[in-house]
């Protein structure tokens, strides 16, 4: 029974994962599924109603693809008493390696010797051995052999190079918030920062990056930092108190910054009249498994300072505050819903 898991809710071909986002309540359905079929009591006929729900949809097998892939990364198993959730594990992690060989082959087709940023594509290998790595919940602060200054954020992942004519640093995941200090080299180097998407100059300053999933995000606190695109868009400088989403086509429109983006540099997370959907998104980021938002209370705001060495009493004070209960379908699985 234990192929049960993988071998009959499978992919559908003409979907990409990646671009396939189930909604709210098929997501919870194919949790509580997972969770009816990790038990030790599971029968023949929850199997066969799984099976049928798997069927009725592709978006129940895309959703059931996502639960897999999230248990994978974060449940603890006993090997004893939970065959069903081991083989689902067991068939993860081989995937994952399969993965990261193909990746591994596909770096080495790369034109040897290439150091331009430009045409550089982030591997997850490169995150994975990255000098500056921080795990689910880590912040840490370095110094630079300049003397800069680097706050790491949670699950982040960053290489520093200094050479003769550049101070590089390159984002490959997370988020960096930097303190420039002046070059003692004559001529001064430029300090920069490379994502996915574009560099970064810093002109003397103050600015913080984060590295999403197809665009960076710079928000400048002091001082100025130009931005220019990866594929030869037009550069633009971004002045104290403004912060900029960019892609590597293009830069978005200029927005004001707000101080509660760098709290988390003192352990902080600050809601300023902050959607609950959104404050939840950003608190996952500091937490093992899965935290979703029903829809319903996804609008109720929130204000308040919370500290973030512990996630779980954040959640425990929005219960407290707000009329919403958390919902645990299994340890690694929680969503807020209306009490």
């Amino acid at each position: 029974m234990s192929s049960v898991l993988t071998g009959n809710c499978k992919m559908p071909d003409d979907v990409p994962l990646t671009k396939a986002k189930p909604d709210f309540k098929v997501l919870q359905q194919a949790a509580e599924w997972f969770a009816v079929l990790r038990s030790p009591s599971v029968s023949a006929s929850d199997v066969q109603q799984w099976r049928a729900w798997c069927d009725a949809d592709s978006m129940h097998r895309i959703a059931w693809a996502r639960v897999e892939e999230i248990s994978g990364r974060f449940e603890q198993v006993p090997e004893a008493d939970k065959p069903h959730t081991r083989a689902t594990l067991d068939i993860a992690a081989q995937r994952q390696r399969n993965r990261r060989r193909a990746l591994k082959m596909l770096t080495l087709l790369c034109t040897a010797g290439s150091a331009s940023w430009l045409a550089s594509q982030v591997m997850p290998w490169q995150a994975w051995n990255a000098s500056y790595r921080t795990a689910t919940g880590e912040r840490r602060q370095v110094q630079l052999a300049d003397g800069s200054n680097v706050w790491i954020n949670t699950a982040s992942a960053m290489d520093a190079e200094y050479g003769e004519s550049l101070r590089r640093i390159r984002l490959y995941a997370g988020e960096i918030l930097i303190e420039t200090a002046r070059d003692s080299n004559s001529p001064p180097r430029p300090f920069v920062v490379d994502t996915s998407q574009g560099r970064m100059r810093a002109l003397g300053t103050r600015f913080g990056v984060r590295q999403f999933d197809g665009a960076s995000h710079l928000a400048v606190y002091e001082g100025a930092v130009e931005v220019t695109p990866a594929e030869g868009g037009e550069a633009k400088v971004i002045h104290a108190n403004q912060q900029v989403s960019f892609t590597a086509q293009g830069i978005d429109e200029v927005s004001p910054t707000l101080y509660a983006q760098q709290a988390w540099t003192g352990g902080m997370l600050v809601a300023d009249n902050m959607r609950l959907e959104d404050l939840l998104a950003e608190l996952s980021r500091y937490r093992h498994g899965h935290l979703g938002c029903d829809p319903a209370v996804a609008d109720l705001r929130v204000v308040g300072a919370y500290s973030l060495k512990d996630p779980e009493r954040i959640l425990a004070a929005l219960e407290e505050t707000l009329p919403i209960r958390i919902r645990r379908t299994m340890s690694w699985w929680a969503v807020a819903e209306a009490r």
